[in-house]
């Protein structure tokens, strides 16, 4: 249980290392949402109350070191410390709450999930920034969560397949757990 864990904290470390230090994965000043895709992961295959623990860790961390975001408007770097970690935690757990019904083994289906999940998690960025902060620029959800949406779905596939390795899937099957490596 504490080895789970430690690999989960060590999953959200390197998820925030590859979204905020390498710019190996950047098209331009677009950057993949790695933690998203951990907690989409997390939400469908342990369910909402894991996806929103770990989106929330893991959108707080961003918030701590990397909690600036351009404002359009002004032109300079703004900081808005927990939009990351609640709209996180909000698709987290939404995401959690609708996937019993959904084939996880479907790649399609998992990067129209992941791509909904971001637009989401960027509206919801957009409008609690705009209401708490008064600095946004409609222009930013066609500009940036429309083009990171999309990016961020397609590394999904490559990234849930290193998540389907790192993580045995458990899945509850009529009261008991049974325990699938997906290879």
């Amino acid at each position: 249980m504490i080895l789970e864990k430690v690999v989960i904290a060590i999953a959200i470390f390197v998820s925030y290392f590859l979204q905020t230090s390498v710019d190996f994965f950047a098209l331009g000043s677009i950057k993949p949402d790695f933690l998203l895709i951990l907690t989409i992961y997390f939400a469908l295959y342990r369910g909402a109350f894991a996806a929103l623990w770990i989106g929330f860790f893991g959108g707080l961390l961003q918030d701590i070191n990397l909690g600036g975001y351009t404002n359009l408007v002004k032109q300079d770097l703004q900081y808005y410390i927990g939009t990351s970690a609640l709209a996180k935690t909000i698709v987290g757990y939404i995401a959690g709450k609708f996937a019993r019904n959904i084939n996880k083994d479907a790649t399609s289906l998992i990067v129209v999930i992941v791509f909904f999940a971001c637009l989401v998690k960027g509206i919801l960025m957009f409008f609690t920034v705009a209401i708490f902060h008064n600095g946004t620029h409609a222009s930013a959800l066609i500009t940036i969560v429309l083009p990171e949406s999309l990016f961020t779905a397609i590394l999904s596939i490559i990234w849930f397949r290193l998540l389907r390795w790192a993580f045995p899937t458990v899945e509850k099957v009529e009261g008991q757990s049974i325990i699938r490596r997906l290879n």
